[in-house]
């Protein structure tokens, strides 16, 4: 479900540059990194985020965005377990940490596939980076009133 999730909101996107676009995507990752933790947020992220390169015709990021976006998950999985809240200090500083981490990794991919391109899509990650973060700390703060991430585990320990 989150995979779907993930991918029905990278797919809702505006294409940039040189080869790529914005969305709010990273910001279910973040939101299942927090619900499930581990092996399923990574799962998650990476299928959902090289599904919607594949189908938007961007083929050629598919793999660096499945990696990247797995390393997107990582800091709210580590995360997880500190916090009961979705929207703390904590995850504010894990939102700017994987937002760096999507700056950087798309950098990197860039340097790879169109080398002279790289240094013009830092802009629009930024963007990105930052669009996801404003729609999971709003998403968050709406769960957290509404005590969402106790009602998901106790759904989970059924």
């Amino acid at each position: 479900m989150f995979a779907a999730m993930v991918f029905g909101l990278t797919m809702l996107h505006v294409p940039i540059g040189a080869g790529g676009y914005i969305h709010v995507g990273d910001a279910v990752i973040y939101i299942c990194a927090l619900l499930l933790g581990g092996p399923w947020a990574f799962v998650s992220a990476a299928i959902g985020a090289a599904c919607a390169d594949l189908a938007s015709g961007y083929a050629v990021y598919a793999i660096p965005s499945a990696i990247i976006k797995l390393l997107v998950a990582v800091p709210f999985v580590l995360a997880r377990k500190k916090s009961e809240k979705l929207f703390s200090v904590r995850t504010v500083v894990c939102a700017l940490a994987s937002g760096c981490i999507t700056v950087l990794g798309y950098f990197c991919a860039d340097l790879i596939v169109y080398r002279a391109g790289a240094v013009a899509d830092i802009p629009a990650n930024l963007i990105q980076a930052l669009g996801s973060a404003a729609v999971f700390l709003a998403a968050a703060l709406v769960m957290d009133r509404v005590g969402l991430r106790r009602k998901f585990e106790k759904e989970l320990s059924k």
